[in-house]
């Protein structure tokens, strides 16, 4: 992997500088270790680019709604067969994936509205304040090129299996403090994910958590509902011509 990477960088030098095939490129040429730099950027530009070109053709309700059918894609899974020598592992399997495929929907459905409404990011702009004023130099404001780099950066940094995280993000954009009855199921959800995926299904005491068919089902019956108090405090706070 690492050998094709360089094998593409070196190939690019030689395109875009014009370097014939029989001299050797390597770190003792001349201007290597600048050329590596403007190659590396280069890359992180296309990556950039790519993003915001998915973001741009994948709208939020897009992606809330195929978070929405994953989830029944996962309790039919679930649902499906019934093995006793197989269950626990699907279980535990359907279950952390559930949490993750929550942690991937917030995080791209803030993505996907900052970037298509301005006033969405003004208001993610004012609630992050110093956060980012704190983490970015001029020199990678630079880089980023756009408050829309910046932020991409930030979310894509951010973590949402933490409850209080994404209350966090969530009440940058309400008017009125985020509230939502499942927070507190949800923040159970996260902690025993958290021992299935650190601890092998360990809790601190050492004790294997049992999770059956009943709870895993439960278990994504509370996520669904909490992503959509999540989804719809979202779009509580945009204007009708924002859809």
């Amino acid at each position: 992997m690492f050998e094709l990477a360089h094998e593409r960088m070196i190939q690019w030098m030689r395109d875009a500088y014009s370097i014939a095939e029989d001299v050797d490129l390597d770190e003792n040429y001349p201007g290597y270790e600048g050329m590596a730099a403007v190659y590396e950027h280069e890359q992180e530009r296309e990556d950039y680019e790519a993003h915001m070109q998915w973001f741009d053709e994948h709208p939020y309700d897009e992606i809330y709604n195929s978070f929405r059918g994953r989830l029944r894609q996962l309790i039919e899974m679930v649902e499906k067969d019934r093995n006793p020598f197989a269950d626990k592992m699907i279980h535990q399997m359907v279950f952390a994936h559930s949490v993750t495929l929550f942690e991937a929907m917030v995080g791209d459905v803030i993505k996907a509205v900052v970037l298509k409404h301005s006033r969405m990011l003004e208001k993610l702009i004012k609630g992050m304040g110093e956060e980012v004023k704190n983490k970015f130099s001029l020199e990678e404001i630079c880089k980023y090129n756009s408050i829309n780099g910046i932020i991409m950066s930030v979310l894509s940094g951010a973590t949402f299996h933490d409850v209080k995280q994404v209350e966090k993000y969530v009440n940058m954009f309400t008017t009125s403090k985020f509230a939502s009855e499942y927070a507190g199921r949800m923040t159970q959800i996260t902690i025993l994910r958290h021992d299935f995926v650190h601890r092998n299904g360990k809790s601190k005491e050492g004790e294997y958590h049992q999770v059956t068919t009943e709870m895993v089902l439960e278990i994504i019956s509370v996520i669904e509902e909490f992503s959509e108090d999540i989804y719809q405090a979202i779009i509580a706070e945009m204007t009708p011509n924002e859809f």
